[in-house]
């Protein structure tokens, strides 16, 4: 239970009462939230007041994920897109249940599917939330530094959502302050091309990288000077293979990740035991960069569609399997499992096979599940009632950004400046940590709360290319296994130039079609003066925003 979630649950309703002076009255786009007497003038008369609002702005991350007090409330979860997208899950669960999610999957959602608007909306109130709080922060009385911490904490947030709407909707409006009545009359939301939102992204975390304390000065789980550089990094990162209209080089990761590795951003370091990182006892922990906070408080979640007070991670009951309690959606593919050697026990810490354990309980075969995998980082203890509110939502975080992507990146960026050596290096240390870790908690069923040694042979890096094109392809393949189903996969594949081939190898031609039809590509008319380096699929902007405020909609749509 993280310290700004026991902040977050009281200050829910303060911060929503000041939040709508500003943000415009309509009913998605610019989601207008209840007004009240209190005004911004006022509450940011203190640096107390100030530092609450600031707080209350992590609160809309984790809308549609830990809780369900969202407007338009839909599913929206990362991995929908990173994982179920990709090849490395599947939807799961019946045909008929949550059908929109496949039609993810396959290129065929409309402006009107349910989990597309809440992530649209989701985003854009913590925008707006954003930019509420950099306007009074100007004229608030208070330290100038305290000020500055502040602003880069809401450049971060901003920086955040707008990161996560461009991967999945491609150029936006670009709001640097809370938007005016007058611009809502005359309807001034004209999308800006996908390199000029991946400036003011930059920006603000240059901002936030500059101004923020490092880890663990501030409460957990507010976001820090590593969270900022991290972010930095995997945005130039996913540009290099996206649009790199702004000219960006490998040489800009290295140095961002080197610099991270030599401690500039603050203290990390992977964990001892990978089975650990996803249990209550991994969460914050020194491998983490920046996670969503959940804590359980003990209340139901609610139906979807319904407003309640839990915040409580629903993204453990809707990937569970029923054995443990769950709706089985997002199960890990069979491709993804083959990935692994077989004496690689990320395996069954990250795809867990049916008939094997977790928790003391055994996996069972369903009509949910046709990979015959489940995806054991999602998993909560059933023998645990601290983790779940009345088995709906729990305790446990959703950890977004941790220490061994920034090695793996730094891998990938040494690769491309030709230096095989520390690539190599930085792959070994990843693995060496891999071969030292466990089964996940409660393989065996008579240990239902333990970590049970594996007893293989350590992983044989000597199966690591010493350089050239088999290196970075091992690196890719390296990146799939340890992250897997940590809702990144779906980007990796479109900015390394890999989705539309692997789609069409596992889902077929026209799946791969449908995909690259509904791509930015440097043939598209748009793209005009872009460099578009591989085809980038983008997914449909909400039917309301395109019909109400004349915002041109995504390619055949």
């Amino acid at each position: 239970m993280a310290t700004i979630m026991k902040i977050l649950t009281k200050l829910r309703t303060v911060f929503v009462l000041i939040l709508s002076v500003g943000l415009g009255a309509c009913e998605d786009f610019l989601v207008e939230e209840p007004q009240t007497e209190i005004t911004e003038a006022s509450f940011f008369d203190s640096e107390e007041n100030a530092r609450l609002a600031v707080n209350g702005m992590y609160d809309v991350l984790g809308w549609g994920q830990v809780t369900n007090t969202a407007p338009g409330f839909y599913h929206s979860y990362e991995f929908l897109i990173g994982d179920i997208c990709s090849d490395n899950a599947e939807k799961g669960s019946t045909d008929s249940d949550q059908s929109g999610i496949q039609d993810l999957k396959e290129f065929k959602a409309s402006g009107s599917t349910g989990n597309i608007i809440g992530m649209w909306n989701i985003h854009w109130i913590a925008i707006g939330r954003a930019n509420l709080v950099l306007k009074n922060l100007k004229d608030a009385a208070f330290d100038a530094e305290v000020k500055n911490e502040m602003e880069g904490e809401a450049r971060f947030v901003r920086a955040y959502a707008y990161f996560l709407l461009a991967r999945i909707y491609g150029g936006l409006p670009i709001f640097r302050e809370p938007v005016t009545s007058d611009q809502i009359n005359r309807r001034e939301f004209t999308r800006a091309p996908l390199f000029k939102v991946y400036e003011l992204i930059e920006e603000d975390l240059r901002f936030a990288m500059e101004h923020l304390p490092e880890k663990g000065v501030r409460e957990i789980g507010r976001a820090n000077k590593g969270a900022a550089a991290a972010y930095l990094a995997r945005a130039i990162m996913y540009q290099l293979g996206t649009d790199n209209t702004n000219q960006h080089e490998w040489s800009e990761v290295l140095d961002l990740t080197d610099q991270f590795i030599n401690g500039a951003f603050g203290s990390y370091a992977l964990a001892a035991n990978y089975a650990e990182i996803y249990e209550p006892e991994g969460e914050n922990n020194s491998e983490s960069i920046f996670e969503i906070q959940a804590v359980d408080t003990g209340t139901d979640m609610g139906g979807t569609g319904s407003i309640g007070p839990s915040v409580g991670s629903q993204w453990t009951v809707f990937t569970n399997p029923l054995s443990l309690g769950g709706w089985g959606f997002n199960t890990p593919s069979a491709d993804l499992a083959a990935n692994y050697e077989a004496n690689d026990p990320r395996r069954p810490a990250t795809a867990l096979a049916a008939g094997e354990y977790a928790f003391g309980v055994q996996m069972i075969a369903s009509e949910r599940n046709k990979t015959g995998y489940y995806s054991r980082k999602a998993m909560a203890d059933p023998n645990d009632t601290s983790l779940w509110v009345t088995q709906k939502g729990s305790g446990q975080n959703i950890r977004h950004f941790r220490y061994a992507d920034i090695l793996l990146m730094n891998a990938e960026a040494a690769w491309h400046q030709g230096n095989f050596g520390q690539a190599v290096a930085r792959l070994t240390e990843i693995r060496n940590r891999a071969s030292q870790s466990t089964y996940p908690k409660g393989w065996n069923p008579a240990n239902p709360s333990g970590y049970e040694p594996t007893g293989f042979a350590p992983l044989d890096n000597s199966v690591i290319p010493a350089s050239g094109p088999a290196l970075l392809d091992f690196i890719y393949a390296e990146r799939r296994r340890e992250l897997g189903m940590e809702h990144l996969r779906f980007w990796d594949m479109v900015r390394t130039g890999q989705f539309m081939a692997r789609m069409e190898s596992l889902y077929g031609a026209e799946i791969a079609q449908a995909a690259l039809d509904h791509s930015i590509t440097a043939s598209h008319p748009e793209a005009e003066g872009q460099e578009i380096v591989n085809p980038v699929p983008v997914f449909p902007i909400p039917s309301i925003e395109t019909n109400n405020w004349n915002i041109l909609q995504n390619r055949n749509y």
